[in-house]
């Protein structure tokens, strides 16, 4: 005897694929951001974004100074032109003689705009250390024309305690 299509199993194979497959080609998609952080004993390192079509920033934090140094790539150039700095242990007050143990991880950011030849970049640095319980988020601007640049200040833009002290 003839089996109907509703009973055979791989009529309802092909019908779940096909279905599948329709889902999947309509439904909204969101890419996937992977952002690399790296960390040895003695600094630390990460990619944070500038702008929508241009490449990374590397920042470097080296925990025997305190200091947060980055440089942004820039592909008209094929080379750094972009320079950043910042003092971090004097913005989370390490006094001399201090072992500050830092954690510092990239992110994606959405800041106005202020005007001028530089414009915000769409990446931010959070730095969090352990002695402080403080987070700091470090935003930085980039210029993306192909001559170097002067070394620029990165900016504290907002932090946050993640322990009571």
């Amino acid at each position: 005897m003839r089996e109907r299509v509703t009973e055979s199993r791989m009529a309802w194979l092909v019908g779940g694929v096909l279905v599948g497959l329709a889902i999947a080609l309509y439904w909204p998609s969101e890419p996937a951001y992977a952002i690399g952080v790296s960390r040895g004993e003695k600094f630390a390192m990460c990619a944070a974004p500038t702008q929508v079509g241009t490449s990374e920033a590397m920042f470097v934090l080296d925990f025997t100074t305190g200091r947060l140094v980055g440089a942004a790539y820039n592909s008209q150039a094929n080379t750094f032109t972009q320079y950043f700095g910042r003092e971090v242990a004097a913005d989370f007050g390490i006094q001399a003689g201090q072992s500050p143990e830092y954690v510092m991880v990239p992110a994606r950011t959405e800041f106005r705009s202020a005007g001028g030849p530089s414009s915000p970049a769409s990446g931010a640095i959070y730095i969090g250390e352990v002695n402080s319980g403080r987070v700091l988020m470090y935003g930085f601007t980039f210029n993306s024309a192909p001559r170097p640049q002067p070394i620029q200040q990165m900016q504290v833009i907002a932090e946050f305690p993640f322990r009571n002290l």
